[in-house]
């Protein structure tokens, strides 16, 4: 099956360097990101890196935080019974975990109350309620839930109990009428950081109910961090710190049951990570909710005992097999069901054999294979819940509201909903969501892809280069491992790997070759071939292989070079987007020193299409940088273009005069403002 190609963006910055960030000590590599990334002095870099404990706000700013923390005590003193009621996913049980662990510790008879996936659902329910009551519970506190239980508030109060809610979600325009409602999204919240996870909101609550943070950060970093990476809660401000000191505590005193997980998970044999937690230790967090036994994660994170830890670590790796294996049961259905089938419209699929914990991941993948949005429900007693995603920038919520008439109930956002349906309405809601989708196709197709950086000088990308990019951790949502990507480079080998599923391939460019690797890509799944003049796409990472130690790409696209197309576009004179050409754009020395060049060899150069990838017969310039040279020297009248059978002349026709480069349209253009306007033609 043949990949459609995404659309790239090129960057305008490279790793030409033009501020003081090397003479501050920032490596090349490090400085042309931090320079990308708008932290282009010494200055605005030491605050873009840093992750110490000036990071930190004062708990007490968040709105209620007060009235938590007296209700709290109140509980204290007079030993009431406290439920904490969570959330069924990573940011919910750890969440859940760290008020659990405190308040035990703080004698308090406490248990904590998961309301399970599949019968339940998400958040606050009546009968939960109910069952809390019976068990004598006096507080409830909920943890990354609650924002919207307006009624189960007032049902909760009504039965004698109090509620105290911590979120982070966003809040409605009624709040409930509860002891306190702590989230730092309140529109009235003083708090000057609002992406806490879950798990950060009962961390400031600890940190308030303590009146310090450094005992509860030495305590429970590590749960903070699991929770607020797995939520992708961005990894910037109080976050970044937050999880920086999370992931220390993982590398060297991690609580048993994460300690047990890391080992069971084989994770241990690398560096404990942002993408270790994400990759590998959240979705078997995550499989017990998934499997509706969220009870095991719970013990795990809650055991003290080493033994206990193992033993439940490897019961939630056999639970994640599990869900690997519905979740692939789940995927072939799915593939057979549309096999031989033209993708362009969303697919929606049933069946009466899937699990219901596993088909939001099956629909994800789908997803992102075939482009376009994906429905996928599991019937039960001739009722169907669904999970939807959606691609590119596709309103989901908006395409679920124009089929509304044939939906039992749905819920969500523009890239992600669930929806209940009878199952002898599900052929109509096809075809009259098909209907809209043909109505309201999306604007993109698929998202772009868009490196950080052009790696222009290969050399760059050293171990120490790369390596000093450790100082970007921890790397997460909104503050990515760097993207970069590498223009005209050879592609000398691919061979498959892991069963033809991945490519391991080999790339140079101006002498220095690097290892790479594709996943989830064969070789009929791309259209580069051993040999091709090919662009890529990669973030670069240490390979440690046996102790021999090199750098190696971690590929994210690949496609034929673009650079042929891109010059014979300037040298033609065709209309061109110079808000993609900026990277390229040449400077007065560049200028002279094709001038120069082509005078060199008698006023006339002639180049072979081919030859427009060889930098040493075109200055050692990027082929586009020099196509670009020749086309301003063109406009100046200093330079005469011919191009005919696979062939570009250049003739010089200076008349002795003097003039002025801004008497090029395109030279102006180019060096107009980096603020970017609307893209202009020339």
């Amino acid at each position: 099956m043949m990949v459609e190609h995404k659309k790239w963006i090129l960057p305008k910055y490279t790793d030409e360097i033009c501020t003081g960030l090397s003479e501050a000590g920032y490596s090349r590599l490090l400085a042309a990101v931090l320079q990308a990334r708008g932290a282009d002095t010494p200055e605005k870099a030491k605050k873009y890196l840093m992750r110490t404990e000036e990071l930190l706000c004062e708990p007490m700013l968040i709105s209620d935080m007060d009235k938590a923390v007296d209700r709290i005590k109140t509980a204290m003193k007079r030993h009431e019974k406290i439920a904490v009621y969570g959330d069924y996913d990573v940011d919910g049980i750890t969440s859940s975990c760290l008020l659990m662990d405190y308040f035990s510790h703080h004698g308090l008879d406490c248990e904590v109350y998961i309301p399970d996936r599949l019968d339940e659902g998400y958040g606050i329910n009546g009968k939960a309620i109910e069952s809390l009551h019976e068990s004598g519970i006096d507080l409830i506190i909920t943890v990354d839930c609650g924002i919207t239980a307006v009624s189960e508030t007032e049902y909760a109060k009504s039965l004698g109990m109090d509620i105290i809610i911590t979120d982070h979600h966003e809040c409605p325009s009624v709040l409930p009428n509860a002891s306190a409602v702590v989230d730092p999204k309140r529109p009235d919240s003083k708090y000057p950081f609002e992406h806490l996870a879950g798990v950060g909101v009962a961390f400031k609550l600890v940190c308030a109910l303590e009146g310090n943070t450094q005992a509860p950060l030495k305590l429970y970093s590590d749960l903070v961090a699991v929770g607020t990476i797995a939520d992708v809660m961005p990894l910037k401000g109080e976050n970044r710190y937050l999880v920086y000191m999370g992931l220390e505590k993982l590398k060297n005193n991690p609580r048993p049951g994460l300690a047990a997980l890391i080992e069971e998970s084989g994770a241990s044999k690398k560096p404990v990570s942002a993408a270790t937690v994400g990759f590998t230790l959240a979705p078997r967090i995550n499989a017990a909710g998934r499997l509706g036994e969220t009870e095991i994660s719970l013990q795990l994170l809650l055991t003290d005992s080493k033994t206990e830890a193992s033993r439940l670590a490897k019961e939630l790796c056999n639970l994640n097999c599990k869900r690997q294996e519905l979740e692939n049961k789940v995927w072939e259905d799915a593939i057979n069901a549309i096999r031989n089938r033209k993708i362009t419209m969303p697919i929606v699929l049933m069946s009466d054999s899937w699990h219901p914990g596993v088909v939001g991941i099956a629909a994800s993948k789908l997803t992102e294979e075939f482009g376009v949005p994906t429905v996928i429900i599991c019937i039960e007693n001739e009722s169907g819940k669904g999970s939807c995603r959606s691609y590119g920038n596709f309103n989901l919520f908006e395409a679920l509201s124009a089929c509304s008439e044939y939906l039992e109930s749905f819920g969500g956002h523009a890239f992600a909903a669930g929806l209940n349906i009878k199952l002898e309405k599900i052929e109509a809601f096809r075809e009259a969501l098909l209907e809209y989708y043909r109505l309201n196709p999306p604007a993109e197709s698929s998202p772009a892809v868009e490196p950080e950086i052009c790696i222009n000088n290969p050399e760059v990308l050293s171990i120490e280069g790369v390596e000093s990019l450790d100082k970007l951790e921890p790397c997460g949502s909104d503050n990515e491992r760097p993207l970069m990507c590498i223009c005209d480079a050879l592609l000398e080998n691919i061979v498959p790997v892991g069963n033809g599923k991945h490519l391991s391939m080999r790339i140079q460019k101006d002498g220095v070759r690097f290892d790479c690797v594709f996943f989830s890509h064969s070789v009929d799944s791309i259209d580069v071939r051993e040999g091709m003049t090919v662009d890529i796409c990669f973030i670069p990472q240490i390979n440690d292989f046996y102790s021999h130690r090199s750098v190696q790409l971690l590929v994210n696209d690949i496609r034929p070079s673009e650079t042929l197309r891109q010059c014979l576009k300037i040298l033609k004179r065709e209309e061109i987007c110079v808000e993609d050409y900026r990277i390229f754009r040449p400077e007065r020395a560049d200028l002279a020193k094709a001038g120069h060049r082509i005078k060199q060899v008698g006023g006339r150069m002639e180049l072979r299409y081919e030859e427009l990838a060889e930098r040493r017969k075109l200055c050692c310039m990027e082929p586009v940088k020099f196509c670009l040279c020749i086309r301003i020297l063109n406009e100046l009248n200093l330079l005469e273009i011919r191009i005919y059978n696979g062939r570009i002349c250049c003739f010089t026709c200076d008349n002795g005069l003097k003039t002025e480069l801004t008497n090029s349209r395109l030279f102006r253009l180019l060096w107009e403002s980096n603020v970017r306007p609307s893209p202009k033609q020339v």
